[in-house]
């Protein structure tokens, strides 16, 4: 089900047809966070029901896509929000323009102060910024086995702040927060009024034996209860349709009525015709596909910890505790992000440079392991000689 390699080329991807193309035909591309794998079965067939009628009109949401997410989050998280408290956005990079743009600027009378954790989604800091927000970047330490949140200068950050963008697990370096991290952020948000925006797109990758994914809307029912807290839930990363562009916003109260005017402020107003029936066939059939998802993302990720740790023994390389993706620390190897575009170049195989997630993470690079085991090795054997090669010279 997972060994399979599946060309790209020519279908406008862009991890492919753009990003890997100036590497050649034989590429091999473990950059952007989408996978190699084709989509659960009950996804396919939803979507070739729809086409069945050969028509593709307008499409609205209904209580049944409403109803799925719960349901999803019930049986994956053990969490059951009010089918009324979730709202569709087709990316969750658009709610946070909403909430920049449109609902804190007119609330508050001035652009939202921001605060987030680095290194960071380069996209949504994008949207950030270009909103006008005062951005407070929070940098995530890094010196041990194990990225661990700066309690002092979170806290600090998070004063008179307006808005947490919270990543959970956390892209790119795949923690799994603890609950005691969890209560920390809730403890702040509290505390300070700020409202947290917790990014969850990648919850449904947790590890055999590692900490498991708690929603936070769980674990401080005060904070969800109080409206400051929005949950955002899509099926994008886990069943590979990130394409179709579906989200669940999931908050409380009336923040939700708000975001959904944002939401026609913004022109977004009917979903992708295919954005539907398949997020509805994701979250009530696919349950077993992804257990056995699950388990191919686990092998390949100590199949790729382990063969980084032992071709490049001193770069930092974090084993993550979910995501399907690897946080590299390669600066004793690379001290620039001249010589990593040189090394993909020469491996012909594309990573995600660090500086994508900041501009301080040059001589970093993420990579994502979500391809046939085979393919997997290739591309980390060419990729490690070729680095290996230039930092020789």
């Amino acid at each position: 089900m997972f060994d399979e390699s599946i060309s790209r080329w020519g279908t406008h991807s862009a991890k492919w047809d753009l990003l890997a193309a100036h590497l050649g035909e034989d590429a091999l591309s473990l950059s952007v966070a989408d996978m190699e794998f084709a989509t659960c079965p009950a996804v396919s067939r939803a979507i070739s029901d729809a086409c069945a009628a050969g028509i593709f009109g307008y499409t609205e949401v209904f209580d049944d896509f409403r109803q799925a997410a719960r349901g999803w989050q019930e049986r994956r998280h053990g969490w059951r929000p009010e089918t009324s408290d979730v709202h569709f956005f087709p990316r969750i990079v658009q709610c946070v323009s909403a909430l920049c743009s449109i609902v804190l600027p007119e609330a508050l009378g001035r652009p939202p102060r921001v605060v987030t954790l680095d290194p960071a989604y380069g996209p949504i800091l994008e949207v950030v910024e270009r909103a006008g927000c005062e951005l407070r970047r929070v940098p995530l330490t890094l010196s041990g086995d194990t990225p661990s949140i700066p309690e002092a200068s979170f806290a600090a950050a998070m004063r008179d702040a307006d808005l947490l963008l919270w990543c959970s697990p956390h892209n790119p370096t795949g923690r799994v927060w603890t609950p005691e991290e969890l209560d920390l952020v809730a403890s702040l948000a509290l505390t300070y009024d700020v409202l947290v925006l917790s990014d969850d797109i990648h919850a449904d990758f947790q590890r055999p034996g590692r900490g498991r994914y708690i929603p936070l809307a769980t674990r401080s029912p005060q904070l969800w209860d109080s409206g400051r807290l929005i949950q955002c839930a899509s099926p994008g990363k886990t069943f590979n349709t990130a394409g179709l562009e579906a989200s669940a916003i999931i908050v409380r109260g009336q923040l939700g009525a708000q975001l959904e005017e944002a939401k026609r402020l913004m022109g977004l107003h009917n979903p992708n015709f295919f954005a539907i029936p398949a997020t509805i066939a994701a979250w009530s059939k696919g349950d077993e596909w992804v257990d056995r998802l699950c388990q191919r993302i686990d092998a390949n990720l100590d199949v790729a910890a382990a063969r980084l740790r032992a071709r490049l023994p001193r770069a930092r390389v974090i084993d993550p505790d979910g995501t399907f993706l690897v946080w590299v620390d390669a600066r004793p190897y690379l001290g620039s992000s001249a010589l990593l575009d040189q090394a993909v170049a020469r491996a012909r195989v594309a990573v995600s440079p660090g500086e994508d997630f900041g501009k301080e993470y040059g001589g970093f690079f993420r990579i994502n392991v979500a391809l046939p085991e085979r393919d997997l090795e290739r591309a980390l054997d060419r990729l490690c000689q070729a680095i290996l090669a230039l930092s020789t010279h």
